[in-house]
């Protein structure tokens, strides 16, 4: 530092203490010229003098817009504006956000109120955006904090994309795809699938209630779009057979709760997907969202034992010791893929398309 700089920076500190916002120690003897140390006097005055608003001012300030776009149905929303308010107060970050950024706070207490309402189903993303944030961008930019919110409250294993699907989020919402011979009831009609081969495609949220053709041997739900588009069109039964598109959305779990209701209890349902954290995950979810037992199909340690490969990412073995632990029925899978070394995985698309009814003799 210029000797001329060091004055400068001087006379600035003995006029802030002049104002009585700071108090300086200087060392004694042939080393008074020197300063020790700056110790603070009064942070409201050297707020004002250097025109800066303290912390907890500004956290202030951004309660008065947060807490008034809170509706009031939501606690755990509104706990966590108060947390945000009380890291702000100090000056800290908190769940990413910087202190006083209350742009980006805004929008996500909109997001977060929104998607709680259930404003976004049946939504393409950048729709909602629109709609609920002003900017067709702005959830797209807000995902990664969203996530940490809301699993902050809901606690889940599921990752980004999975906790995105089950809550309805998608850049474009999934058709229904569906073969078996049921009757799909829209607003104004009642569509006859029986026919319709392989398969048909339908947005979920024209449905409205389903019946029965005739009782089916079974209902199976595939996770991806290869094996249900085979399945579809090589297994030729009674059976009614429904694309996940991965794990299934609010909209897709409605219209098998219906099935779920109208399908006598002695007709198995079952699951076919990967053989990872991800599929196990898919099998349990459908478990707890049904009355009836889910059961894999095709999804066995024999088969992976088999054909499994080496995963593209880790596999997150905690996660599987977890399913493991809740849900017995899948724990003899979920070990088998703990147990594997190397580790190994089974995508669907590596086995052809079986019918369940060869299980059941």
């Amino acid at each position: 530092m210029l000797p001329t700089d060091k004055e400068a920076l001087h006379a600035g500190l003995q006029e802030a203490e002049a104002a009585g916002c700071v108090r300086l120690v200087w060392h004694k003897g042939y080393d008074s010229h020197i300063l020790q140390r700056i110790e603070l006097s009064d942070p409201v005055s050297l707020s004002r003098y250097l025109g800066i608003p303290l912390a907890r001012h500004k956290a202030e300030e951004a309660r008065g817009v947060l807490t008034g776009m809170l509706s009031g149905r939501e606690a755990w929303i509104q706990d966590w504006v108060e947390s945000l308010l009380d890291r702000w107060c100090v000056n800290q970050k908190y769940c990413g956000l910087r202190p006083g950024d209350l742009t980006t706070a805004s929008l996500l207490v909109t997001a977060l109120e929104a998607v709680a309402a259930r404003r976004h189903l049946n939504l393409d993303m950048r729709t909602f955006s629109t709609r609920e944030l002003g900017n067709s961008k702005a959830m797209e930019r807000l995902v990664s904090r969203f996530v940490v919110v809301w699993k902050k409250y809901h606690p889940s294993d599921y990752c980004t994309k999975e906790l995105l699907a089950s809550l309805g989020l998608f850049k474009f919402p999934q058709p229904l795809y569906l073969r078996g011979a049921v009757f799909l009831q829209l607003p104004n009609k009642r569509l006859d699938c029986g026919g319709i081969e392989p398969f048909l495609g339908i947005p979920p949220q024209a449905i409205v209630g389903v019946s029965l053709v005739r009782e089916p041997q079974y209902l199976l739900t595939i996770e991806n779009y290869p094996s249900f588009y085979r399945y579809a069109a090589e297994v030729k039964d009674s059976g009614i057979v429904i694309f996940t598109g991965g794990f299934p959305a609010p909209a897709l779990v409605d219209v098998l709760r219906w099935f779920d209701q109208v399908i006598p209890e002695r007709v198995p349902f079952f699951h076919w997907g990967d053989i990872d954290e991800g599929g196990l995950k898919i099998v349990a979810f459908l478990s707890g969202a049904l009355r009836r037992r889910v059961q894999p199909h095709l999804m066995t340690p024999e088969l992976l034992k088999i054909h499994g490969q080496p995963p593209k990412t880790a596999l997150r073995k905690q996660e599987v010791r977890r399913i493991a632990e809740r849900y017995p029925a899948l724990s003899e899978l979920a070990q088998a893929l703990l147990d594997l070394t190397p580790t190994r995985v089974l995508e669907q698309e590596a086995i052809d398309p079986v019918t369940p009814l060869l299980a059941l003799v």
